[in-house]
């Protein structure tokens, strides 16, 4: 009698490891099934060709011209019922500021994206140092412009480790420049570890 019930838990015992086993095994299909899935949507995305087309002219300033120029820009979006921006003009010389007021939705951030070509105008130009940001590498532009979002993110680490992640091999200095022109420089010293302050 001893003998029957240590075989039958044993038995029971054995065939809750093997249940266990084929829902893992269940699990681990339906996760490579869905892996597979990801892995397509991935490459198709990978293969989408843009439809921004850079010239071939590196960044040279022209201080004998404006900065920046937008020239009667439209631009709208795709699918979208009127423009977000239209018929806008307006110089912007260098070391000037110009001040760009207006509610949610109002297409502020849209201008500022005009500039460094994450969209194409529709209709008028937007001239960087002289010359149309059509003309201009893609990768030339968006270098030598810089936008700050309204949307800031800060990763953990040091200030001077957030200030490298747009040039991971910037040198202090440089980093302490950066922050100079963008009047950053004041605030930061406050902190009593100043650059290397630690944040998240």
């Amino acid at each position: 009698c001893i003998r029957d019930r240590g075989e039958v838990t044993a038995f029971v015992n054995y065939m809750t490891q093997i249940a266990l086993a084929l829902v893992r095994a269940a699990e681990l299909m339906v996760s490579l099934t869905k892996a597979e899935a990801s892995a397509k949507r991935i490459s198709k995305v990978l293969e989408i060709q843009p439809d921004l087309v850079g010239g071939t002219d590196t960044l040279q300033q022209d201080h004998s011209t404006a900065a920046v120029v937008f020239d009667n820009v439209t631009f709208s979006y795709p699918n979208a019922g009127a423009p977000a921006v239209s018929q806008i003009s307006f110089d912007l010389q260098p070391g000037q500021t110009l001040g760009i007021i207006g509610g949610t939705g109002s297409a502020k951030s849209s201008l500022v994206n005009l500039i460094s070509r994450l969209y194409d105008v529709n209709g008028g130009a937007v001239y960087v140092g002289g010359r149309d940001v059509r003309e201009y590498d893609i990768e030339t532009l968006r270098d030598e412009v810089s936008v700050v979002l309204q949307k800031n993110v800060l990763f953990s680490g040091t200030i001077l480790d957030n200030l490298r992640w747009g040039n991971k091999n910037a040198t202090e200095e440089e980093c302490r420049r950066a922050c100079e022109l963008a009047c950053a420089d004041e605030f930061i010293e406050r902190f009593p570890d100043g650059y290397k302050t630690y944040i998240e």
